[in-house]
């Protein structure tokens, strides 16, 4: 039976911070950015002077596991996660390494979300007995049910293409683009954000979870992305794609991933998460403390 989540609920100032903080099955060093490199402590440090409290949930699994069944483990952890954020008032934001975390999200919202994915990649492979693509490519296969899950998978749910909008695809291939063509996913690349709203409005969902893959940005904003593409997005522009698609909709989810800020430079990164984090929970709805706001820009 699918789970139904929080249509009513609110927040104003309170985030749930959660954690996907490994990568091809095994947990990733932790360095100077707990866990794995995503900074969980270093994006909330960040977040509080912009008027958010922001609470940390650091779990994971240490003993190195087989990739199919740590993401369905990760999948049922963070898919809790995401509705007990909700029911506590807080809004979720999910901080992974790999794109698979929004298998979770999804599996907590159900089939009635939408997905907004603003990636160079659609992750819409298959894996096959002689090619195996990575399983981290084929995350939007299992969403939509094109790619078989893991015998392990709890409450597995399946999305419908068309209420999946791809955002970026710089380096989406020919073989991908005619699958979720046939699939009824819309795929806009970077010159072609106006039509954003549009797509949108052809979908049938009651709320949306946000996906923001880091290497879709531009490469100066986000030294510590997994890998720099060509025509990367501004940050501004991304805001204000989701400002005009999204107005008075309802953003039940934001995660950001492909990311290791040990890999930073000079903080760059985590200062380019937190502004898109800040800005994108505004037009969720929340409502940033306006005294611990404006004495940070004070001083």
């Amino acid at each position: 039976m699918e789970m139904e989540y929080p249509m009513n609920k609110s927040f104003v100032d309170h985030l749930q911070l959660l954690p996907m903080p490994s990568r091809g099955g095994v947990r990733q060093p932790d360095g100077d950015h707990r866990p794995g490199g995503l900074g969980l402590s270093t994006l909330a440090d960040r977040l509080g002077p912009l008027g958010w409290t922001a609470r940390v949930e650091d779990f994971g699994f240490e003993k190195p596991v087989a990739e199919a069944r740590i993401t369905e483990a990760y999948a049922r952890a963070i898919g809790d996660a995401v509705l007990s954020a909700w029911d506590r008032s807080r809004f979720p934001v999910v901080l992974s390494l790999v794109n698979a975390c929004a298998i979770g999200v999804v599996d907590g919202f159900g089939s009635r979300v939408g997905v907004l994915w603003f990636s160079p990649r659609a992750d819409y492979a298959k894996r096959g007995f002689l090619r195996r693509s990575p399983l981290d490519r084929t995350t939007l296969a299992m969403i939509t049910g094109r790619q078989q899950r893991d015998s392990m998978a709890v409450k597995p749910c399946q999305l419908a293409g068309r209420n999946v909008i791809v955002v970026g695809a710089q380096k989406v291939d020919a073989g991908e683009s005619r699958a979720l063509d046939d699939d009824g996913f819309r795929v806009i690349g970077p010159g072609g954000l106006s039509s954003l709203s549009a797509a949108v409005a052809d979908t049938d969902v009651d709320g949306w979870y946000v996906h923001i893959d880091a290497t879709v940005l531009e490469p100066d904003a986000v030294p510590a992305a997994d890998e720099a593409v060509e025509n990367g997005l501004a940050v501004s522009e991304v805001v204000t794609a989701i400002e005009g698609a999204l107005a008075n909709l309802p953003i039940r989810c934001l995660s950001l991933t492909r990311y290791d800020l040990n890999q930073d430079i000079g903080g760059v990164t985590a200062q380019t998460l937190a502004e898109l984090l800040d800005r994108t929970i505004i037009l969720a709805g929340g409502q940033p403390d306006p005294e611990t706001r404006e004495t940070a820009r004070a001083s």
